[in-house]
């Protein structure tokens, strides 16, 4: 089978991640992956580093005519059997390539956040087009937004993120990320990981940071990820006059797996468009203890009480209730560890993430006959 990973994803981000983990999956299970994406960006350079083929592809808004004929016409010279579009605008161009082209491949189109889905006529061709033939939910909350949208049952499956147990397990603190960091021994990290914005939340962490410092508790903030080493998280920062000696802006980094592992626990703040938080999975894949927002798929996840703690979304006095809990109890963390981890081997990594998608483009081939 060849498969054709469409993207316009340009920077590194979560989704990215997991177009790369696919195309991985799959070609150890013997299929042919092809990525048509930003050959100069991070996963275009990465797909190509890892010996995938990446054609450029780069368009410029939605409806780009001259990006789709460009698509069509490789449709048409490579006949992938399937074409998955990973992100918005990949799936506004692969329908107009399908359309265009005499190629027709199954069109696979990924939906991964869970914002609502707008209600224009251009939208809602864009989603009810039979020219797509399998839509792939990264939750089951996000199933439920695509199938109130109007989307029948039999055309949306489910299939969660994956995440990577030979890249994310338990392991001590990595010692070079604590000389790195330069806190103070047995000082409890508190850490974020997640690009900077108002929907990733780390206003809220702030504002619950200051609540928990005035009840006492001591602790250090760590937020890793693009702009969190930005002058406007500072100022954030600064503006709850919280201490400055204990936080870390680290910024984006590649290697999470060796920053959570010195973390006490993790946090997912996100107000709005959260998914599936990628940083949460990989937290609970090392056993780190996770409190996050109860958005979307975080709950599918964060087992409120079992594998963490949920909080209503933006409520940062409920965010400092749940993190003193788990900071003042070396055993309830524990407990936590022991079930996120064997939650993460039986149902969130990524070779059942890529087993659930082949599967998937067999049945809609086996569909067409």
């Amino acid at each position: 089978m060849k498969i054709l990973h469409v993207t316009e994803s340009f920077g590194w981000s979560g989704g990215a991640a997991q177009a790369l983990y696919l195309a991985r999956e799959l070609r150890g299970a013997g299929q042919t992956n092809i990525f048509a994406c930003p050959a100069d960006g991070d996963l275009g350079l990465r797909a190509a580093a890892d010996g995938f083929r990446v054609v450029h592809f780069r368009p410029r808004r939605d409806y780009d005519l001259k990006a789709a004929f460009a698509l069509a016409c490789l449709l048409a010279a490579e006949k992938p059997d399937v074409m998955q579009a990973h992100h918005p605008k990949a799936h506004a161009m692969c329908l107009i390539a399908k359309f265009l082209s005499p190629h027709k491949p199954v069109l696979v189109v990924t939906r991964r956040v869970s914002h609502p889905i707008i209600t224009t006529w251009f939208a809602k061709r864009k989603y009810l087009s039979r020219l797509i033939d399998g839509f792939i939910a990264v939750a089951d909350s996000v199933r439920g937004l695509l199938l109130a949208y109007g989307l029948p049952p039999e055309r949306v499956r489910t299939v969660y993120s994956g995440t990577d147990p030979a890249r994310f397990s338990p392991r001590p603190p990595d010692q070079r990320v604590l000389a790195e960091l330069a806190l103070p021994a047995g000082l409890p990290v508190v850490m974020l990981v997640g690009n900077f914005s108002g929907h990733k939340g780390q206003h809220v962490l702030l504002k619950a940071a200051r609540e928990l410092y005035r009840r006492g508790l001591d602790f250090a903030l760590v937020f890793a990820g693009r702009g969190t080493d930005s002058s406007e998280l500072k100022s954030l920062y600064a503006l709850e006059k919280l201490p400055p000696e204990k936080v870390r802006f680290l910024g984006l980094r590649g290697d999470v797996e060796r920053l959570l592992s010195a973390a006490a626990v993790s946090v997912n703040a996100a107000v709005k468009g959260e998914a599936l938080s990628g940083s949460i999975r990989e937290s609970l894949a090392m056993g780190v203890p996770a409190v996050a927002s109860d958005i979307s798929g975080n709950s599918e996840i964060v087992r409120d009480g079992e594998t963490g703690l949920l909080f209503p979304p933006g409520d940062h006095l409920a965010l400092a209730d749940r993190l003193e809990k788990v900071l003042k109890d070396p055993a309830l963390r524990g407990r936590f560890a022991a079930a996120s981890v064997a939650l993460v081997t039986e149902k969130f990594s990524t070779a059942i993430m890529g087993r659930r998608t082949l599967e998937y483009y067999r049945e809609l081939l086996a569909k067409r006959g």
